[in-house]
Order: C-alpha cells, then sequence, then structure tokens
C-alpha cells in the first residue's frame, strides 16, 4: 500500500510541475517568396525564436536567386554569421534541366541564438545579375498581462460605514473553527488509538 501513495504523490507533483515546463512563444515560421521583380514581402518583422523561409517562385527559365547578408560588411557572405543559401532553384523534379544532387527550393534562418533581435537587410541576387533588397526586424517576445494591475483594488472603497473590528471578529471566528475542528479529529485519533 505504501508504494501506491508513493505512486500517487509522484504523479501528484508531475501534473503540478509539468505545466511550468511550457514554452511562452511557440516559434513560427514565416515565408518570402521570391519572384521575377519582388520579394513578398520585402520587410518582415518577427518574434525573437520565429524563422523566415525564403521560397524561389521566380518563373523565368534557368534562373535561381541567392538569399544573402554580410553582417561584417566586408562584402563576402563566408563569414560566422553572415548568411548565403547557394542557389535556389524554383524547381527541383528530376524533369527540370537541373541535374545537381544538392538542389534546394527554400532556405531557412532562425532568429534564435547567433541572429537575435535587430535589423536585417539582406539581399536576393538572381543569377542573371538582378539584385532585390530586403529587411527583417526582430523583435523580443513580450507576454500580455491578462491579470489586473499591480496595486488594484476589488469592490468599494467608499463604504465609510465598515468597521475594522469586524476584521478582527471574522480572524476569531475562523480560529475558533479551525480549532474545534482539531479537538474533535484528536479525540477520534485517541478513540482509534485505543481500541487497538
Amino acid at each position: 500500500m505504501r508504494r501506491n501513495y508513493g505512486a500517487i504523490g509522484f504523479v501528484l507533483l508531475a501534473l503540478i510541475l509539468i505545466p511550468s515546463l511550457a514554452q511562452a512563444h511557440s516559434a513560427s515560421t514565416f515565408n518570402v517568396i521570391i519572384k521575377q521583380n519582388d520579394l513578398q514581402p520585402n520587410a518582415t518583422q518577427i518574434e525573437y525564436n520565429d524563422s523566415i523561409m525564403w521560397y524561389n517562385a521566380d518563373s523565368r527559365e534557368n534562373i535561381t536567386q541567392r538569399i544573402v547578408f554580410d553582417s561584417d560588411g566586408d562584402g563576402l557572405y563566408n563569414g560566422s554569421a553572415d548568411w548565403d543559401s547557394g542557389e535556389i532553384y524554383q524547381d527541383c523534379n528530376p524533369a527540370s534541366n537541373n541535374s545537381s544532387t544538392a538542389c534546394q527550393e527554400s532556405f531557412t534562418v532562425w532568429f534564435n541564438g547567433t541572429w537575435g533581435v535587430g535589423e536585417y537587410d539582406y539581399q536576393s541576387i538572381s543569377s542573371n545579375g538582378d539584385i532585390q533588397n530586403g529587411t527583417i526586424v526582430v523583435i523580443e517576445h513580450v507576454e500580455e498581462i491578462t491579470g489586473p494591475a499591480v496595486g488594484s483594488t476589488f469592490g468599494s472603497l467608499d463604504d465609510d460605514d465598515v468597521d475594522p473590528s469586524d476584521d478582527d471578529d471574522d480572524m476569531k471566528q475562523i480560529f475558533l473553527f479551525i480549532g474545534i475542528i482539531s479537538a474533535i479529529g484528536s479525540i477520534v485519533l485517541i478513540v482509534l488509538l485505543l481500541r487497538r
């Protein structure tokens, strides 16, 4: 029987602690569509821990796209905090002219860790040399407060008839009730012990 109490206690403890492990903000993925002369949207605002996924929807034949970000401003996209998607194809079907085994139709960047809160100006470079500029603004996630503000009071404050001694009388009645219940419980416990 003791093992059952231990298992029940463990389950109750787990039920109390598991909800506290819930994540405050679920990560979301936002899409940017690369078209012939347009990024849709070309300016995006997301929250920290979200991601952006770019898709190539440029319908021109044999045109690929590259998404690049130069964090250190050296004109190269090879730094540890730079992005270079490599070639993004519109279609990686075997029937297409693309025979590359590393064909990709999208590129994703997660904004958590290396790329955090801030503004990111990036470029989409077409294989024919066209360049489109885009911006991503990453903001900190802010929890909305759903409860009352600190210092809020409930009820009417205009009750001039309230006597402060009434609160003391209520507390005395509560303590008296607890004392009576404790005394009855003690008597029952003594009787049960004497019967053994």
